[in-house]
């Protein structure tokens, strides 16, 4: 006999929340491209953006030195760190690693591979030598504020538990984006079967967007949004129909996972965290961090008799 497993629904999840008519624990948000997730899925939020590689020497400094090997930690903080000579050596230094808020976050001494929760980086010599107050910037700048499942193992903020998705969204489907040339003069609209000339592959538009031109010069330029994608596109004329050579293309389409908007609960609620929903491997340690860090938003587990 089959075996059927029935999925979460939200009351399995969601024991309690705040507020009647304005769901005050709930928020809008933007679910990254490229992941399906279920109902319940514990969501981490993108507050930090790419971290440079390198420091940017300060205009003034008389030192000739870089500082590279830079990454971000999982303590990184958005806005520009200090790293500022204040012991002078020949043929090295130490410099003061000061975090946005002003804190010092440790020593870096010249040629040594600096390490911190906060930011790596290594300060390298150079002739002439650094002098007294010489500094590096690094700026991590803020994050997307969108929200992916939660990981582990990031650095941009999406390691901390940020709030539970309380419906199902898919960023991943089988849209396929297509760029185009000289467009025009039939307007291509959403509906139309585009057809490779060569090829024979096919897909039908879904939405498009003009970057150039337009399609009463003939000169349209832009991208066209497909589904039902059949074949394989390459550089050729695409037809719609009796309309031959609407426009032209350079190779194949490539896949398309937009953005889409969710619903999570990101503040005071009560949840049975038993049936959340988390990434394959999760530790029991990662997981009941992450609970600590939805209690601390006051989303709080409730016991279940």
């Amino acid at each position: 006999m089959q075996v059927l497993t029935e999925q979460n629904r939200l009351g399995d999840i969601l024991k309690f929340e705040s507020g009647d008519v304005k769901r005050f624990s709930r928020e809008d948000v933007t679910v990254l491209s490229g992941q399906e997730l279920a109902l319940g899925a514990v969501l981490g939020k993108i507050t930090k953006g790419a971290c440079p590689a390198t420091g940017t020497a300060d205009a003034g400094n008389s030192g000739a030195g870089t500082c590279s090997a830079v990454s971000a930690g999982a303590q990184a903080q958005v806005g520009t760190y200090k790293v500022q000579c204040v012991k002078v050596v020949s043929g090295a230094g130490d410099f003061e690693v000061i975090a946005p808020n002003g804190e010092l976050v440790g020593i870096a001494t010249t040629g040594v591979a600096f390490t911190s929760p906060h930011i790596n980086l290594t300060v390298n010599d150079g002739t002439p030598d650094f002098a007294l107050g010489d500094k590096f910037t690094i700026a991590i700048p803020a994050g997307s504020g969108k929200v992916k499942a939660i990981d582990f193992s990031g650095v941009d903020g999406s390691q901390n538990a940020y709030g539970i998705l309380i419906g199902a969204v898919d960023t991943t489907g089988t849209l396929k984006s297509l760029a185009f040339t000289s467009g025009g003069t039939y307007a291509v609209m959403p509906g139309d079967q585009v057809k490779g000339a060569t090829s024979g592959a096919s897909g039908r538009v879904q939405s498009l967007s003009l970057s150039s031109g337009s399609w009463a010069g003939g000169d349209a330029a832009g991208t066209l949004i497909l589904d039902d994608v059949t074949g394989t596109f390459q550089s050729e004329n695409i037809n719609v129909e009796d309309n031959a050579n609407v426009a032209t293309i350079g190779g194949n389409a490539s896949n398309y996972y937009p953005d889409r908007p969710g619903v999570a609960v990101v503040r005071d609620a009560e949840i049975n965290a038993g049936n959340l929903v988390w990434p394959a491997g999760a530790t029991s340690d990662q997981k009941a961090a992450a609970l600590v860090r939805l209690a601390e938003r006051g989303i709080v587990s409730r016991p279940i008799a």
